[in-house]
C-alpha cells in the first residue's frame, strides 16, 4: 500500500498566497461597471441642466416677443387717445421675431392692449432610452401690455 505523504499545515499554500489567473479581476469588472454607472449619472444631470436652461431661454423669449408685439400700436385708435394693439402687425412681428429664433410652434393672443403669446420648443435627451422619453417639451406663456409713456 501507498501512503501520501501530505505537507504540514504551516508549509500549505493557502488561498490567498496561492498565484491564480483571476487576480485583480474583480477590480477591473467593479472600475468598468462605476465607470458606465457614472457615466450614465452625468449624462442625466446634463440632460436635467439642458431642460433647465430650456425653461428659463423660452421665459425669456416669450416674455421679449410679447413686448416686441405690444409694441405695435393700432395708430388709428391712438390719434383718438385710446391704445390698443394692431392685431396683425403684432402677430406678424411676433412671429418674425421668434422665427429668428428657430421657434415655429407659437401662440399670439391680442386682447386690447395686451398681447399673449406661448411658445412650445422641444428638447431632445442624449440618452432616450433612460430618460423613458425621446425628449421634454417645453411651454412657455407670456404676456405684455402696452401703457402711455411718460
Amino acid at each position: 500500500m501507498t501512503r501520501i505523504r501530505r505537507r504540514p499545515a504551516a508549509t500549505r499554500p493557502t488561498a490567498q498566497e496561492a498565484p491564480g489567473k483571476d487576480d485583480g479581476s474583480i477590480s477591473v469588472f467593479l472600475v468598468m461597471v462605476l465607470f458606465g454607472a457614472a457615466l450614465l449619472f452625468v449624462a442625466l444631470l446634463s440632460d436635467q441642466a439642458r431642460v433647465l436652461h430650456a425653461n428659463a431661454q423660452a421665459f425669456d423669449l416669450a416674455g421679449s416677443a410679447a413686448r416686441v408685439g405690444a409694441q405695435q400700436l393700432d395708430t388709428t385708435a391712438l390719434a383718438d387717445g385710446t391704445i390698443l394693439v394692431d392685431r396683425r402687425s403684432a402677430t406678424s412681428t411676433v412671429r418674425a421675431f421668434l422665427a429668428a429664433h428657430d421657434i415655429d410652434d407659437i401662440t399670439v393672443t391680442v386682447t386690447g392692449a395686451t398681447v399673449t403669446v406661448t411658445l412650445t420648443q422641444h428638447l431632445s435627451f442624449r440618452i432616450p432610452l433612460l430618460a423613458g422619453s425621446s425628449g421634454a417639451d417645453i411651454t412657455q406663456t407670456r404676456s405684455a401690455t402696452a401703457t402711455a409713456g411718460p
